[in-house]
């Protein structure tokens, strides 16, 4: 019966341990959702040179869309997007990025900005922050599994011996 209880007790550990090594999959992607109508909205990121950019956009209408890197030359220019595109491209200066979002039209559009860069950028909190955290949460769950673990094995010492004196 105590082996069953161990190996159940290391199956939930494994199963944990499992999750929290696909926790940074989960928080790779950073999204932003916003309206506009016969406007322009600007995102803007502080990314550092040689950082991977990709990014996608998801429209309920029609949105002009183009970036610009810190010295002002164009990154990417998708044109007019209908409902979906995605882009990529490589920094080679760091420094201010600017996404800009034109509708033309009265209609108001919901747009979700979608991106991940590699690396991580600062401003995501997917760096070092989330490491640390992931980090402190393991071993506080292997901290917390070794204790059980030496509770009930002390447990099951203590009624073995209880039973020894019996007669």
């Amino acid at each position: 019966m105590e082996k069953r209880k161990a190996g159940l007790i290391f199956s939930v550990l494994l199963a944990l341990l499992l999750t929290l090594s696909l926790a940074p999959v989960s928080f790779a992607a950073s999204s932003t959702k916003f309206t506009i109508a016969l406007s322009t909205n600007q995102i803007q990121f502080r990314i550092p040179a040689g950082t991977q950019f990709n990014g996608s956009i998801a429209t309920t209408g029609m949105v002009r869309f183009w970036g610009s890197g810190p010295n002002g030359t164009q990154v990417v220019n998708l044109g007019i997007v209908d409902k979906s595109a995605t882009f990529s491209f490589n920094t080679t200066a760091s420094g201010i990025y600017t996404f800009n979002f034109e509708n033309d039209l009265p209609n108001t559009i919901t747009v979700t900005f979608t991106y991940t860069s590699n690396p991580p950028l600062p401003e995501t909190g997917t760096g070092a922050l989330t490491t640390y955290l992931l980090v402190a949460i393991v071993a506080v769950a292997i901290g917390g599994s070794l204790l059980i673990i030496f509770l009930v094995r002390r447990k099951i010492k203590k009624v073995t011996e209880l039973q020894a004196k019996q007669p």
